[in-house]
């Protein structure tokens, strides 16, 4: 049966962030933060319903108590854990993923919200689902605002682990004439061409399913939003599909995790470090190829 598990917990403020990242690495597709005092919240995250996840509640308490091992001051966590069929999480979605303002012109929202726009806004329509990327997430807003910083209008885009699509429609908003996003899940695939029929873009963004290794092409940026260990092994494929003076941004990196990437990437000659910008926890990190010699 296709639904989501809904792992909810009450946590102090000051923990909010870690608590969110953890659930977010243990494949978390949304959180929603619920305030309930003046220094607790519930926070609620949602997981699709598969093998991986099957045990996802007593993964989480064994985290929580190897953390308080070593933080002794990190409170008592009480799991509770709720099943959902696919509808009645859509439904549930609706409740709560309201419109997100992100920069100086990107307004996120979902197409059953009606938005009124200010002058000079761009929509971008988002239906919620198993892919990453509703626009919440700081990651998701910094990868964004990197986007809005760095593309030019006719420029190509590779978009690796697209979950949603929402960096793709993004990109193809803010002018690029040919957008790819790419994705090894089939779910997060199929929401991905919905989320891109919606706003309209099917000729410019493409979603197609593979890792970075199946593209031969090369762009003008390459964004990829997706996790350390990931990015550290897929250094060489994705600088390999720039073009010289191509932009590339990487996010779904953790601050302590940000010098040892960068380092990283710039064992290869041929990149230029441009920028690294940080949210409360995570970090966005901008290349530039250079030209050849």
């Amino acid at each position: 049966m296709r639904g989501w598990r809904e792992i909810s917990l009450r946590i102090q403020k000051e923990y909010l962030e870690i608590v969110s990242n953890v659930l977010i690495e243990q494949g978390a597709s949304g959180i929603e933060e619920v305030e309930e005092e003046e220094n607790l919240s519930l926070l609620k995250a949602y997981f699709p319903v598969n093998e991986k996840n099957r045990r996802v509640g007593e993964s989480l308490k064994k985290y929580f108590k190897s953390l308080k091992a070593v933080l002794p001051q990190f409170p008592s966590v009480e799991i509770k854990t709720k099943f959902f069929e696919e509808k009645d999480w859509s439904e549930g979605w609706k409740k709560y993923f309201k419109p997100i303002r992100v920069g100086p012109k990107l307004v996120v929202f979902p197409p059953w919200t009606r938005v009124r726009l200010k002058k000079g806004e761009i929509p971008i329509l988002i239906t919620p689902g198993m892919g990453f990327g509703t626009g919440t997430h700081s990651t998701t807003q910094l990868c964004m605002k990197a986007l809005i910083r760095r593309i030019k209008r006719g420029v190509s885009v590779l978009d690796v682990g697209t979950g949603s699509g929402i960096l793709s429609i993004v990109a193809a908003r803010l002018g690029a004439k040919e957008v790819w996003g790419m994705d090894i899940d089939g779910e997060a695939l199929e929401l991905a061409r919905e989320n891109v029929k919606q706003n309209d873009l099917s000729k410019i963004v493409h979603i197609r399913k593979g890792g970075v290794g199946r593209i031969r092409k090369e762009f003008d940026l390459v964004v990829a939003n997706i996790d350390f260990k990931t990015l550290w092994q897929i250094r060489n494929p994705l600088v390999n599909r720039l073009k010289p003076k191509g932009i590339l941004i990487l996010s779904g990196i953790l601050r302590a995790e940000e010098k040892k990437l960068r380092d990283h990437y710039l064992k290869i000659d041929s990149l230029g470090y441009l920028e690294g910008k940080r949210g409360k926890e995570w970090v966005c990190l901008t290349f530039k190829k250079k030209l050849k010699r």
